[in-house]
């Protein structure tokens, strides 16, 4: 009998210790999961805190250039404080001004060295002005959880997100099987698989005679396994590296708000052959036709903007253009053009300066885009998620900022983007033809 009871508690405990183990494992799971949850959340509301930030501090710049339109000029402010939750969702800022402490060429530096003086508050944006734009410089803070975003602004934009490559995506970039495609600046995926970056026919990273032009670095997503993997299997320029991301890139949150087109009571169209018209006011067009017949006998609509502080704004449904066409630009200030479907050629604000990426913003919401030479920034959001087709048979060419946010785009022809080129975090990139993509 002592023996049966003895073997009755050995199992007893073994089970004890099963359910125990099982227990253990459970909870820790449970655990895992709830801190993975709870950092989402804070992440998320970081992100808002941040992105409020910048809202806030527009805000602000608005309302003290409405009585001094120099007053960034020279200095640094920084924005401080919480939205309180105890206060039916007021705010609680402090502005103070550093510009003797900040260094305007270095203002980057001045904030991170700072953030632990601020740590307390949920909201931290710098602001200062740099030649023509506005910057903003916003984090977000909520508990450990810190995101910081980087803006651009000029007068009236919706802003110009900050953007260090030439081609990046979320994942697969594919550029033509042609051997004069190329991409002069860096190139980056978020993605770990090594055959992301790759040109067509490939089986892996550039391999063999498949090998991608890249002028500039290659990088993956934090963490990829790099063994196996140079600089050689790329026609990487000398100097240049393949390389892993410290972080997850997350561009996404750094894509400007695709506004409502304007609504306009007036419906009007315009047909311009083989000569010269111009627009002076706001308006809403139907449809408009540009068409030239050589060289000699072009046709130009010009498009007055009024003064540095003005803002144009023109709808048109339907853009019809070849490539003895172009709209232009008059007087100082900027153009929002926002246009339901391109066809054609032609060219927009092609004598502008390719420097001032801002000063025409074309807001798209076509599902193709053919062979266009833009000085400025195309912002692409097609109503249809379906594959976006880039270039035609000649050349697209974007001197400025190209932002597309469906998931998928093909490039054809002989596109080329310059300056901050193809910003299209939510899609997979394929290229035909000949690419040449440029970036800062």
């Amino acid at each position: 009998m002592n023996r049966r009871s003895g073997v009755i508690l050995g199992i007893a405990l073994i089970i004890f210790l099963v359910i125990s183990i099982i227990g253990a494992a459970l909870m820790t799971v449970v655990m895992s999961k709830a801190r993975q949850t709870n950092d989402l959340e804070k992440r998320t509301q970081a992100y808002f805190f941040a992105r409020s930030g910048v809202e806030i501090a527009r805000e602000y710049v608005n309302e003290k250039r409405k009585n001094d339109e120099q007053f960034f000029d020279e200095k640094v402010i920084v924005l401080h404080g919480n939205i309180s939750s105890d206060n039916n969702g007021q705010l609680s800022f402090d502005f103070q001004d550093v510009t003797d402490v900040w260094p305007k060429d270095n203002v980057r530096a001045s904030f991170e060295a700072s953030a632990s003086s601020f740590r307390n508050n949920e909201i931290v944006t710098a602001v200062w002005r740099d030649n023509e734009y506005t910057n903003f410089l916003s984090s977000g803070n909520a508990g450990d959880m810190t995101r910081t975003l980087a803006f651009m602004c000029s007068e009236g934009s919706a802003g110009i997100p900050v953007f260090d490559m030439a081609i990046f995506a979320n994942g697969r970039i594919e550029t033509g099987a042609s051997a004069n495609s190329e991409i002069v600046g860096d190139v980056g995926t978020n993605s770990t698989d090594t055959s992301s970056i790759s040109r067509q026919g490939s089986q892996g990273h550039g391999e063999g005679n498949n090998k991608t032009a890249i002028y500039g670095n290659a990088w993956f997503g934090p963490g990829t396994e790099l063994d196996g993997v140079a600089p050689s299997d790329y026609f990487l320029d000398d100097g240049n590296s393949v390389a892993t991301l410290e972080n997850i890139r997350d561009y996404k949150s750094m894509i400007p708000t695709f506004p409502d087109f304007p609504k306009f009571e007036v419906a009007k169209s315009l047909n311009i052959t083989e000569s010269s018209e111009s627009i002076d006011e706001d308006g809403y067009y139907s449809s408009v036709s540009i068409k030239g017949k050589n060289k000699s006998k072009e046709a130009r609509l010009t498009i007055e903007t009024g003064s540095s502080s003005d803002v144009r704004k023109i709808v048109i449904e339907q853009l019809e253009m070849n490539s003895y066409a172009s709209i232009e630009l008059s007087g100082n200030g900027k153009l929002n053009l926002y246009v339901g479907n391109i066809s054609g050629g032609g060219s927009i604000n092609i004598e502008g300066d390719e420097n001032e990426i801002d000063r025409v913003v074309v807001y798209y919401k076509g599902t193709s885009l053919g062979d266009l030479d833009l000085r400025g920034t195309i912002h692409i959001k097609n109503e249809i998620d379906d594959e976006f087709r880039l270039g035609g048979s000649s050349n697209l060419r974007v001197s400025g900022l190209l932002i597309y946010e469906g998931s998928s785009i093909v490039l054809h022809g002989t596109p080329s983007a310059k300056a901050i080129a193809l910003f299209a975090p939510y899609a997979e990139i394929t290229t035909h033809g000949n690419l040449i993509s440029t970036g800062q």
